[in-house]
């Protein structure tokens, strides 16, 4: 046995650790899953016309990464799904004289007082982003769990759960977001800042669902 490998076993006994992605034990992530999270870079369309792209399909082993990171707390696992909101984020880029804002989609303050920490924030310092503060906030006391919801009683219940903070006339904005499944948070995303001047370009996230949208072939 190698002095590594000894090392590593001797840790596990004491932080007993296994693969984020597909359980194997005394592993943080996998040879096979860290390959399973490099980016797929995939665009999606939702009923507005606002592009999403997605670094990675939210299904399998990255699946279980992505749930590991945002509710397990393994807060490490961010240096490896960074790379795919990057990767995201270079295909939503438009051209243009100049960058648009880069506005996060705020967490809900109960996941924020659950977790302790914010997803997209993180992942977002990994990637090497800079996000405009505070530009878009949570209402209070809106929302709720939507997890039994279908994609229209989601839109109706995301109505009105958020709002721009100042006048963003004349601006250009592309939303960033951690994973997106119908869309419906984007869409209110779009929505508030919007009523207040901004021209939302485009939303990139780390990871999206088939139920995101219609898939844009070829993009």
């Amino acid at each position: 046995m190698s002095a590594r490998s000894a090392l590593r076993e001797a840790l596990s006994v004491v932080s007993p650790v296994e693969c984020a992605g597909c359980g194997s034990p005394d592993v943080e992530l996998c040879p096979d899953c860290r390959r399973r999270l490099d980016p797929t870079v995939r665009s999606r369309e939702l009923l507005t016309g606002l592009v999403v792209v997605s670094g990675l399909d939210y299904e399998f082993e990255v699946r279980r990464a992505v749930i590991a990171f945002k509710q397990q707390g393994r807060l490490r696992l961010a240096r490896r799904l960074a790379p795919a909101l990057a990767a995201a984020l270079d295909r939503a880029c438009p051209p243009g004289p100049s960058p648009p804002l880069l506005v996060a989609v705020p967490a809900s303050r109960s996941g924020l007082r659950r977790r302790g920490y914010d997803p997209v924030g993180l992942l977002a310092r990994e990637a090497g982003l800079v996000l405009a503060p505070r530009l878009l906030v949570s209402v209070a006391g809106a929302g709720g769990p939507q997890k039994r919801l279908d994609r229209v009683q989601r839109q109706r219940a995301r109505q009105g759960t958020l709002r721009a903070t100042t006048d963003l006339t004349g601006r250009r904005v592309l939303l960033v977001d951690d994973v997106v499944t119908t869309g419906s948070t984007l869409l209110e995303a779009e929505r508030a800042l919007a009523a207040r001047g901004a021209a939302v370009v485009a939303a990139a996230c780390l990871a999206s669902t088939p139920e995101t949208g219609r898939s844009i072939r070829g993009a």
